[in-house]
């Protein structure tokens, strides 16, 4: 039988053996909350903090493009947009957002699209669409009742990129864009690109120091309610503006040089400070608004732009491959000098045609008999065909080669721009292996006048005078004012052979002979000397020959005409560069055009700022 004591110690036990349980778990729970709060606070915190708070990259100011003397040739304008960030917008609540977001606001097509075409998982590489960009004020008030209501809808500052001379720079400055897949990658995947706002580089300078005027992105924390909708502000790391760029172009130079290139179809215009290489006016024509690349270009507008026969999106200065033509005659001339081939004495005989076999090779004086008894300065002079048909058969094509190698011609300028061609200066070698045949006598009569395989770029043919000029310094042609010149290559070629040459050049300008001697006006302490070229673009035929159908009417089958000049001949400072593509004769169509920018370029050379670091003293 129990008795109550018994039964009274049972309890008592029992309560012993809870209250320590109890006490136990107590200290349990205890210690617990006390490792959370001193161990553990920051961690919940931030996790508290990422439900609670919204950390948003901010883009910075782009840098502004200027020219020689700070006018501005490109800023921002800045508008509001309106975005949509899905990661802030629950699954569940996706479909009507977007119904909501259809029916209050009228968008785009291809935005539809996007919005209908939500992917399942969101992440940082599809996270944004771009609702709508350059909002009107109507327009923001809708978007801003919409985001109070709708998660993940946002208006957001935005700069808009606007070029005050979209044409005539355009294929200096180029254009910004939306960054691609790409370019997100081959920035190390910095995530500023994947902003629905960010704006990259996409051709000429602005890509090219895309990382200098992009600056440096900033960070803004708001506070969001449960609804992941916008509460309050919390705190910003403001970003940094990207610097600004300062060209070594002068803006009344370029616009002049546009001006007088644009009384043609197509062409290109270069000057250049034979010194340093500073481009002073760059103009490949016809050009392109590149503002219409800032906003969202249609298919329609793009095909027009490639479908036009005159190539406004191709930099000729720098992409375009012409044959040289009688440009190239300074090269075979200081090959035949260098080999001693011919000195400066030597006479060849031309009555307008060079026999090789069965084969007849023409003077452009071929109608006329010819040009009688030439020597180097006055085949130069007159640009005497039959003269370098004769030195050829005696150099051979490697010879003719390596002094076009050591003048710039066959690799890149190093120019700061992006796609530059290399240009074409070819040998025995070469044609094997991209023509699959062998290398013919004809081959080498063809190169001697820059015809042939010879492909060269204006900026390449403008560098190879400004060697000759400046003392054989193989300049690298720029467009961004640096305060350090780095020290280039020097040519090993005998004075005396580039004296030879460059008297031939100043007869061709002040002699009543030379090619460009009517084309010409005379400028007082301004003399200048220079090189006049034809580059054919078809066969001319025997047929053809024996009807005196040397020049054709139809503009596709014309010449492609050029002329490069140096100035002043007592001591050079500039080398202008002109290509008129079709334009015929050189001395007819291309040095009319050098005459007409000379005044310009005086009064440039005259201005204090034009001796400052980017242009040679």
């Amino acid at each position: 039988m129990w008795s109550r004591r018994d039964e009274k110690k049972i309890f008592i036990r029992r309560s012993l053996i809870f209250g320590v349980i109890e006490l136990a778990l107590g200290a349990v729970v205890f210690v617990r909350l006390g490792y959370l709060q001193l161990f553990k606070a920051g961690h919940y915190q931030r996790l508290s903090d990422k439900n609670r708070i919204v950390e948003k990259q901010v883009l910075p100011e782009r840098g502004n493009i200027l020219d020689a003397s700070g006018r501005i040739l490109a800023k921002n304008i800045f508008s509001y947009s309106a975005v949509i960030d899905l990661a802030e917008v629950p699954e569940a609540e996706r479909p009507s957002v977007v119904s909501t977001l259809k029916s209050s606001i009228s968008l785009e097509t291809k935005v539809i699209s996007l919005l209908d075409n939500i992917p399942e998982k969101i992440n940082k590489t599809n996270r944004y669409i771009l609702l709508q960009e350059n909002l009107d004020w109507p327009t923001l008030s809708r978007y801003y009742i919409l985001s109070s209501k709708i998660p993940g809808v946002a208006i957001e500052k935005t700069q808009t990129r606007q070029y005050i001379y979209p044409e005539e720079f355009s294929h200096i400055i180029g254009y910004t864009g939306t960054p691609s897949r790409e370019d997100f990658l081959a920035s190390g995947l910095n995530t500023a690109l994947l902003l629905p706002m960010a704006k990259i580089g996409k051709i000429g300078i602005e890509k090219t120091y895309d990382s200098k005027l992009f600056g440096k992105t900033g960070t803004h924390r708001i506070e969001v309610n449960s609804r992941r909708q916008f509460v309050r502000d919390v705190d910003n790391i403001a970003s940094t503006r990207g610097q600004d760029i300062k060209l070594t172009i002068d803006l009344d130079l370029q616009l002049e040089a546009h001006r007088l290139l644009s009384q043609h179809q197509s062409g290109a215009c270069v000057v250049m400070d034979v010194h340093t290489g500073a481009i002073l006016a760059f103009v490949s024509y016809p050009g392109y608004d590149t503002n219409i690349f800032t906003k969202q270009i249609n298919q329609k507008q793009l095909d027009e732009l490639y479908a036009n026969p005159y190539n406004p999106m191709l930099n000729k200065v720098t992409c375009g491959l012409y044959a040289p033509g009688s440009l190239f005659k300074v090269i075979t001339a200081l090959a035949a000098l260098k080999n001693n081939v011919i000195d400066k004495r030597t006479t060849f005989s031309c009555d307008g045609v060079y026999e090789l076999g069965q084969a007849k090779f023409h003077c452009w004086r071929w109608k006329y008999g010819g040009h009688g008894a030439v020597t180097l300065r006055k085949s130069l002079e007159r640009s005497c065909d039959v003269f370098y048909y004769n030195i050829a058969m005696r150099l051979g094509p490697e010879a003719i080669a390596e002094v076009a190698n050591d003048f710039g011609l066959g690799s890149q300028t190093g120019i700061d721009l992006p796609g530059e061609k290399a240009g074409v200066i070819p040998s025995k070698s070469w044609k094997k292996l991209r023509r699959k045949g062998s290398w013919t006598k004809g081959d080498t009569l063809n190169m001697s006048i820059g015809q042939g395989y010879v492909l060269a770029t204006p900026i390449q043919l403008a560098r190879m005078i400004a060697m000759l000029v400046n003392g054989q310094s193989r300049v690298v042609p720029f467009l961004v004012q640096h305060d350090e010149m780095e020290d280039a290559e020097q040519g090993t070629y005998s004075k005396e052979h580039i004296t030879a040459v460059l008297d031939g050049l100043y007869d061709v300008v002040n002699s009543p002979y030379g090619t460009a001697y009517n084309a010409i006006d005379g400028y007082d302490e301004f003399e200048i000397a220079g090189k006049t070229g034809s580059s054919q673009v078809c066969r001319i035929t025997s047929a053809q020959r024996t009807a005196g159908e040397t020049k054709s009417s139809d503009y596709w089958k014309k010449e492609h005409a050029m002329f490069v000049a140096y100035a002043p001949t007592s001591n050079p400072r500039i080398v202008m560069m002109v290509l008129v593509e079709h334009g015929g004769s050189g001395a007819a169509s291309a040095a009319p055009l050098v005459n007409g920018l000379i005044p310009a370029v005086q009064k440039y050379i005259r201005q204090p700022h034009s001796r400052d670091i980017y242009l040679s003293s």
